[in-house]
Order: C-alpha cells, then sequence, then structure tokens
C-alpha cells in the first residue's frame, strides 16, 4: 500500500530502560515514515515510561507540552548516595537508612511551592556546557536553587532490606511542575531526614492529560514495584562492571570513540504498535490540551492560507468540546478546516488576532490497512475510541448503490468511516474488476472515508465464517455501524446472509442499515450488468448506473509509440488484466494526464492491446486514464 508523511499529530511512546530520550525517536521516525518529530521532556537513560512525541507541524507546540504537569513513580535506595544520585552513578556517601513513619511524617513538608537544587549531574547549561560535563571534567559546578511545585507526594510501598545491604526502599509517586527532579527531591528528603539517598529506578506515568497506559510499547515495560527497581539497579551496575579495563583505559587515555554499532531493526508487532497509537490532532485532542476550537470558514481559507489579515469573521467557534481546564490556554486557539484537519495556532490580543502558525490544507488521504494488519491491531487506538462506520462489498463497479451505502456511512458524523473490499476481483466470472483497486480507494478518498480494509482473498481467508468475520471487524474496529444491501451475503459459499447479520448487529452492539436494490430501465444494477454494457459499448446506459463515466486507468502503464499520422501519433501498450475492457473496436474518449489536463482522442482496442492517439511520447509517458 502506498504510504504517506505522518500528518500532524501526537505520539504517546513508552521508553524502556537504557536507551536515550533520543535514541528512542528512531523508532518512532522508522515507523510514521516521518524525520520532523520533538519530545516533549527528556528521561535519563536509566529511567522508563511516557515520552510526548509531537510529529509534523505540531512541533511548534513542545514548549506548550513541555508545560505540563507530570507525574512518576520513583524507587528510592535510603541509605546509600551516588555521585549522579542515580543507579549510574558511584557510591559516594552511606549513612543510617530511614523508616517507613520517617518518610511518612516528612512527605507533607516536601508538597507545594519549594526550592530546589538540581543535581550537578544534569543537562543544565553553565558557562555554555552542560553541568554533566564540567563535572566529569573534575570542576565544581554551583547550580541555583529554583522554585517547583510538588502537587502530590505519597508512599506506594516501603521495604526495610537493612539485613541484606543496610538500607531501606520506598516506592513514591510524585505529581509535579516543569524542572523538577526527581533525583534532587530523593536527595532533599533524605538530607532532611539525616540520611542520604538515590533512584534506583524511575518511570514517568503521565505528562499534562496523557497517561502511560495509553502509550505504544506500554505492556513491554514490566511491573514497577520495589523489588523490579532493585533488579533494575543490579543489572545497570553488572552491565558497567563488565565494561573491560581496556576499553575504560583507551576512552580515557586516547578518548577514543566507539565504533557505531548496526541499530537493530524493530520488529513488525513494535512498528505496528507504534502506528496504532498515533493521534492525529483533532478538535478533540486540542480541547484535551486545552485549547479553545475554531472552524476556519471556507470562504476564508485563501485569506487564512495567504497569510492576509485575521479578523473574527473568519471563524466560527467548534460547540460542544470539553476544553480540559486544567491546562486552559488563554491566549491561543487551535484552528481546523471544513473537513477538520488542524489548520493551526491563532494567537488572541486586546485589540487583534495574530498568526501562530498555519498548516496548510492538504488533500485528505485515505489510510490503507490489509486484513493481516487489522488482525494484529494496526488499527488505530484514537479511531476505536470513537468507534466505526463500515460497508462491506467487492465494489467491482461502485455503482450508484454503492454510493448510497458509502453516503449511509458517511452520514455517521461521530464514527471513522470505512469500507471493507478486496485486492482483486472475486467474481467467478472473468476475474476483472469495473475498476481497478487504486481507482476504487482514490474514489473513496475523494468521498471523504476515512479508511480502507483490502483483503487478498485466499484459503486462510476462506476459512472465516461470517459470524468469526465480523467479530474480527468488531473487536479490531469497534464497529458501530454497518450499511449492506439487502441481498449482501458473505462467509463459506455466502452462507452468512442479511438475516445472519441482523441477529449478529444485536449481539454485538452495532446498528445495521439495510439499503433497498437501485434500479436502471425497471431492472437491478449490479456489477455484471454493467460489465455486460461496457462489452457492447453502451456507454451511456454505463454512466447512468455508474453515477458518473467509466474510465480505464493508464497508470503503470508504458506506450511505445506504433506509427506516424498526420497530426496524431498512435501510441500503444498491452491490455490490463485486472480491468474490463471493451470489446474490439475505435472509441471516442476523452484522455486525462498527471498534470490535469485533458485531451480529445481515438482508443482502438484490439486483440490483446489498445493504441491511443496522443502528439507526442510526452503526452503517452503522463497519460493517466482515459474516459467513455
Amino acid at each position: 500500500m502506498k504510504s504517506k508523511a505522518a500528518p500532524s499529530g501526537v505520539m504517546l511512546y513508552a521508553k524502556s530502560s537504557g536507551p536515550t530520550s533520543f535514541s528512542s525517536l528512531w523508532s518512532i521516525k522508522h515507523a510514521l515514515g516521518t524525520e520532523k518529530v520533538g519530545h516533549t521532556g527528556t528521561l535519563d537513560s536509566f529511567a522508563d515510561g511516557l515520552l510526548v512525541v509531537l510529529s509534523g507541524h505540531l512541533t511548534h507546540l513542545v514548549p506548550h507540552v513541555t508545560g505540563f504537569t507530570k507525574s512518576y513513580e520513583a524507587i528510592v535506595c535510603f541509605g546509600k548516595e551516588t555521585d549522579t544520585l542515580d543507579p549510574t552513578g558511584e557510591i559516594i556517601k552511606t549513612l543510617a537508612p530511614v523508616t517507613k513513619e520517617q518518610i511518612e511524617g516528612i512527605l507533607s513538608k516536601f508538597t507545594g511551592a519549594i526550592l530546589q537544587t538540581p543535581p550537578a549531574f544534569s543537562a543544565l547549561h553553565v558557562d555554555g556546557k552542560r553541568a554533566s560535563d564540567l563535572v566529569r571534567e573534575g570542576k565544581e559546578v554551583a547550580l541555583e536553587s529554583r522554585q517547583i511545585f510538588i502537587y502530590g507526594l505519597e508512599l506506594c510501598e516501603y521495604l526495610d532490606n537493612k539485613a541484606v545491604n543496610g538500607c531501606t526502599y520506598a516506592k513514591l509517586k510524585v505529581t509535579c511542575s516543569k524542572g523538577t527532579y526527581i533525583r534532587a527531591l530523593a536527595r532533599d528528603i533524605a538530607l532532611d531526614l539525616g540520611s542520604c539517598a538515590h533512584l534506583c529506578a524511575l518511570r514517568r506515568t503521565q505528562v499534562g492529560p496523557f497517561r502511560l497506559e495509553d502509550a505504544a510499547c506500554c505492556k513491554s515495560l514490566g511491573e514497577f514495584t520495589i523489588a523490579a527497581g532493585m533488579v533494575s539497579e543490579s543489572k545497570i551496575r553488572l552491565e558497567k562492571e563488565n565494561k573491560s579495563f581496556l576499553e575504560r583505559a583507551e576512552e580515557k587515555l586516547f578518548s577514543k570513540k566507539k565504533e557505531k554499532k548496526p541499530r537493530p531493526k524493530d520488529s513488525e508487532e513494535k512498528v505496528t504498535d507504534i502506528k496504532s497509537h498515533f493521534l492525529e490532532f483533532d478538535s478533540e485532542l486540542a480541547a484535551l490540551c486545552g485549547f479553545e476550537c475554531d472552524m476556519l470558514k471556507p470562504e476564508a481559507e485563501r485569506n487564512y492560507n495567504n497569510g492576509r489579515p485575521l479578523s473574527s469573521r473568519m471563524f466560527e467557534r467548534m460547540e460542544n468540546l470539553a476544553v480540559n481546564k486544567e491546562f486552559y490556554v488563554q491566549d491561543e486557539i487551535a484552528v481546523f478546516y471544513k473537513d477538520s484537519s488542524f489548520a493551526g495556532i491563532i494567537k488572541k490580543q486586546p485589540e487583534r488576532l495574530h498568526y501562530g502558525f498555519v498548516v496548510p490544507h492538504g488533500k485528505k488521504s485515505i489510510r490503507v490497512f490489509t486484513w493481516k494488519e487489522i488482525c494484529d491491531g494496526a488499527f488505530p487506538h484514537q479511531w476505536k475510541k470513537k468507534g466505526s462506520a463500515i460497508t462491506v462489498g467487492s465494489f467491482e463497479a461502485i455503482h450508484k448503490g454503492h454510493q448510497e451505502l458509502v453516503d449511509f456511512v458517511l452520514a455517521e458524523k461521530n464514527l471513522v468511516s470505512g469500507i471493507v473490499t478486496f485486492a482483486s476481483s472475486i467474481s467467478r466470472e472473468d476475474g476483472r474488476n469495473v475498476f481497478t483497486l487504486r481507482q476504487r480507494l482514490d474514489f473513496f478518498e475523494s468521498l471523504g472515508i476515512d479508511f480502507a480494509i483490502v483483503i487478498d482473498f485466499n484459503e486462510d481467508f476462506a476459512k472465516l465464517s461470517g459470524e468469526q468475520f465480523f467479530e474480527i471487524l468488531s473487536e479490531k474496529c469497534c464497529l458501530k455501524f454497518l450499511a449492506e444491501g439487502k441481498d449482501f451475503k458473505c462467509g463459506y459459499k455466502g452462507s452468512f446472509a442479511m438475516e445472519q447479520i441482523s441477529v449478529l448487529s444485536v449481539k454485538m452492539g452495532f446498528v445495521l442499515k439495510q439499503a433497498d436494490y437501485v434500479e436502471y430501465q425497471g431492472l437491478k444494477v449490479s456489477s455484471s450488468r454493467i460489465k455486460k454494457e461496457i462489452a457492447a459499448g453502451n456507454f451511456a446506459e454505463v454512466r447512468e448506473m455508474l453515477g458518473r463515466p467509466f474510465a480505464i486507468s493508464l497508470k503503470g502503464h508504458k506506450f511505445v509509440k506504433k506509427a506516424d499520422g498526420s497530426d496524431l501519433s498512435a501510441f500503444e501498450t498491452l491490455l490490463s488484466d485486472d480491468q474490463v475492457f471493451p470489446e474490439k473496436g475505435s472509441h471516442k474518449v476523452v484522455v486525462s494526464f498527471a498534470d490535469g489536463n485533458i485531451l480529445h482522442s481515438e482508443l482502438n482496442i484490439e486483440e490483446n492491446r489498445i493504441s491511443l492517439l496522443l502528439p507526442t511520447q510526452k503526452y503517452a509517458d503522463n497519460a493517466v486514464a482515459v474516459v467513455f
């Protein structure tokens, strides 16, 4: 299927312990097929948890998301302090550990507005250099204290391990403001109790309205307990100790750079998980992030995209959105086009509106999935929460009856719209479609359908019963609405008809809309009837049944010059195996080209090839369709 650049959106990703935040972005870039991403707050390499990554034009909002409150779970070891205040450092201090009662008694002192001195091992810059780099060079670093805010601080678990290593352990839950160092918080709590401490493990669980459990790869993190934190620290220290003396000597004496190892390829399951968790920036997501939302009036779109002065008359407020007051944005508005795609940010000032940034209005693209991808969980979680409206069929011809089904689906405004079709004809007649798969997908895209599921009919799929087929759509795509014609059948030998589907709709909880037959000249319109009329060259009748002209796709065909004419030359190509053609003869047609131009011409159909009258080879190379 064709790929496209990731749209403006939000990626929730569960970083594992070990990789840096920056290196974790590689998996996201690879899965989404884009280089334009930015994260909204780093996690130390030893830490795991939620990374909120912004893609495309939404990278402009990094400062806004960075300012959200954050929640963490931290495993704190009381009794030993490392120079980095985390498991990657060297132990520099040992004191008597603290009790559970001591911890519980002091937590209230560290809630609310407090002053905190950041750790010396941090990414903060001093005189143009990172503080951590200066410390490693043996220089003293003095960082100024700054005010932070601790919204919540709770003791969740405690372990007395003095008999084993002279330490006690606590699992703390922390909700805090931007700029808070959990390592420094653990240090200061221990210091106030006359002890010392460092972090064994750290997990970020929430960033503003975004939660770790909604992130891609979250299931790979495992349980976060004191025992798990102790194991994690032991692994980090063991890896550090196993580093050979020679490697350390070379790095210290010769500053030898390690050779870059080839990055391991992500598994299909991981790539699918990342793709399915990508959140397109729609009005609901904007409201969740605290933005009021306006719809740009279609007549104002040109002025908006050309940077003309803004006026309130260009916009309409999008009502019925639950704007998140906790993160409310006072002076900015998220703007959306009529088709609900993101248009950018405008800024409110006392006397006028100003541009924040503009997202050009691109063509809405249909998202295409294979049946295997759906079964593997590729359907976006954002869409599953909304639910889907679907129509299923071969759509060999996409006639007026099919268009009615699509209209029913598109009318369900609160649901994601989709079609399920087949890669090639499943007809027992000649195996050819009136329209190619690409033509069908382009047509559905032009109508505004959100997604298509394309099934490659094979033995495994043929084994599915009708009930199993709809169970998969219900589970994987959250099917809420189904539109079908009264003669629709599926399953083995078409044994699952509308009567069974009607019963199943009640059982599974989706709405079933049945459409009547569409007739032309007193007879039912069908794909097989349209094929016969095409073969007979009755294109006026075909146009009436389709609701638009019949067209042969020329995409992928290579034309070669056949013979010279007086003004035009004949260019020929072999017939395609997957599309219906008229019988032999000459036909007056309109040729469309990739640049949007058209040309009236003549098409000749011979035994196994077609020839087309065109001015030059350049025209032949850019022809995309012939319309009868």
